[in-house]
Parts: C-alpha cells; sequence; structure tokens
C-alpha cells in the first residue's frame, strides 16, 4: 500500500522516491489486482483538472500520481516539506518498463506518438536492455474513440501487460479512462500516459543540456525551440501563483493540511 496522497491545489500526487515508486508497480505486476493507472502529472494537470471535473476524478482514481513536471515538484517542497516526492516522469517510467519487462518478462506495448517514432523508441530499448519484451507498436491509431476497436484489439493479440500511451495530454488521460475496462479485459496490469517520452528516447527531440535538466528548466529549454508551445506555457506563472497563496494561507493557518 502506499501512504496517503498529500494534495497540490487539490490534486492528489502519491509521495515516495523513484525507487518506491518503481517497486509498488513491480510488486503490482505480480499481484491479481486489476489495473493500475500510473499518472505522470505536471502543473499542466493541476491546472487542468482544477477547471475539468471529470480530468480531476480520473486522476483521482488512479492507482499512482507521480511528479512529473519541475514546476509540480517545487510545489510539493514547499506545501509539504515533510514529504519525500522525488520526481518520476514518462521519459524515466518509460524504459523502466523496458527494464522491469526485461526481469519479468511483462510484454510491454508502446503506444501512439507521431508514425515511427515509437517503433525508433523501441529499437532503442531494445539496444539498452536486450532482454526487454517490446511486444508491439502502434501509432497509426489515435486517441478518437473510432479508433479504440482496433486499438484494443492489437493490445489484446500483443499480450501486453504494460501498455505506455503517448497520445499528450489531456487526450491520453482521458483515452485511458474511457478503455479502462477494455484494458483490463485485456489482461494489461499497467498503463500509463507518458506524453513526449518516445520522441525523447528515440532521439527524435533533443534532450535539454545537463545542467538545464538539472534545473528543471525543460520546458523553457523546449518552449525555445518549439516556440509553438507558448499558450500552453501559459497556466505555469498562474500555476505558480496559486501554489504561492496556497503556502501563504497554510502559514496562517499554522500548517498545511
Amino acid at each position: 500500500m502506499m501512504p496517503h496522497r498529500p494534495t497540490v491545489l487539490g490534486v492528489e500526487v502519491t509521495p515516495g522516491t523513484h525507487e518506491d515508486l518503481l517497486q509498488y508497480i513491480r510488486q503490482y505486476l505480480d499481484s491479481d489486482q486489476g489495473l493500475l493507472h500510473v499518472v505522470t502529472a505536471n502543473p499542466e494537470y493541476v491546472m487542468t483538472a482544477r477547471k475539468d471535473p471529470s480530468f480531476a476524478e480520473v486522476i483521482r482514481s488512479s492507482g499512482l500520481v507521480t511528479v512529473d513536471g519541475a514546476g509540480l515538484a517545487i510545489a510539493m517542497r514547499l506545501l509539504h516539506p515533510d514529504v519525500t516526492s522525488e520526481r518520476y516522469t514518462g521519459v524515466m517510467l518509460t524504459p523502466d518498463m523496458a527494464q522491469l519487462s526485461a526481469e519479468t518478462g511483462d510484454g510491454v506495448f508502446l503506444l501512439g506518438a507521431a508514425p515511427g517514432v515509437a517503433d525508433d523508441a523501441a529499437r532503442v530499448l531494445r539496444e539498452r536492455y536486450p532482454e526487454a519484451n517490446i511486444v508491439a507498436t502502434w501509432a497509426e491509431g489515435s486517441p478518437r474513440a473510432e479508433h479504440d476497436d482496433e486499438t484494443i484489439r492489437r493490445i489484446r493479440e500483443s499480450g501486453a501487460t504494460i501498455v505506455l500511451v503517448a497520445y499528450g495530454a489531456p487526450a491520453q488521460i482521458h483515452w485511458i479512462h474511457r478503455n479502462f475496462t477494455a484494458l483490463e479485459s485485456a489482461g494489461v496490469k499497467v498503463v500509463s500516459g507518458v506524453g513526449g517520452a518516445f520522441d525523447y528516447i528515440s532521439g527524435h527531440t533533443p534532450w535539454a543540456p545537463a545542467l538545464v535538466r538539472r534545473m528543471g528548466l525543460e520546458w523553457l529549454y523546449r518552449l525555445v525551440r518549439e516556440p509553438r508551445r507558448w499558450r500552453r506555457q501559459l497556466v505555469l506563472p498562474h500555476f505558480a501563483l496559486l501554489v504561492i497563496l496556497e503556502f501563504i494561507r497554510s502559514k496562517l493557518r499554522g500548517g498545511v493540511e
């Protein structure tokens, strides 16, 4: 059992170290508890959840909510200084699942991203973990409901027990929620939306320099390279302001709940 989940602006976040979270997933794969939905959350998720009740409910009902974005990591340290909560991003989760499959034989299905990206990511993961059981990739579908039957059929026939979905947010979250029962019936035990993880792992999107990553400024590096993302980044100052206000309120109350 994972510990109580503290909240950031009303969104629950699972505490723990990278190894704690990975160990929980490993134990879940060994159990018979149904399907585990792992949400890799960032400030955009939090802000979307504040205005979209259905999105908020999917996050609330998921098994794990990891800290993906640097802004969310800072918010956790500020609002919950006594809680250990390391970042566990989609880019970290994806190779972890490949390595885990090499140890356990669980099949991994890479779903989404642009044509060819998931195939390239699978090739890189197989080179890194030769025993990894990457059973299939599928990029020709989409998060639209009319493609669900074909996608689920492919997942079922692959025998995958781990499905990593790269449809971007919030589409990947809604896709997982809509197909949760079908995925569980297909034998899937762990599913997670991993955003742009396949792009980075495959080399289609360059990594930010190490110093930039250590400073938690990957979002700024990507914005400079892809200026069209500026609208999405507008939520960051709003998120930061709300976190600061929540921090001030917590001090006035005498502590964070």
